[in-house]
């Protein structure tokens, strides 16, 4: 009980963010994974197209 207790305190000492700042974390997450995906993608279709050719060529 004394370990749920003392996660009880420490838990009261979280400043949690405010809705707005949670969507604006969130949109810029999802932004910068959408990025990241676009460009590995590209790069496998250069390398799966071009790269495999040209070394079997």
């Amino acid at each position: 009980m004394k370990f749920l207790k003392q996660v009880q305190a420490e838990m009261a000492k979280v400043v949690w963010p405010d809705k707005n700042t949670t969507a604006l974390y969130t949109f810029v997450v999802i932004v910068i994974s959408l990025f990241v995906a676009y460009y590995l993608s590209l790069f496998d279709f250069i390398f799966t197209n071009y790269g495999l050719n040209f070394l079997i060529n």
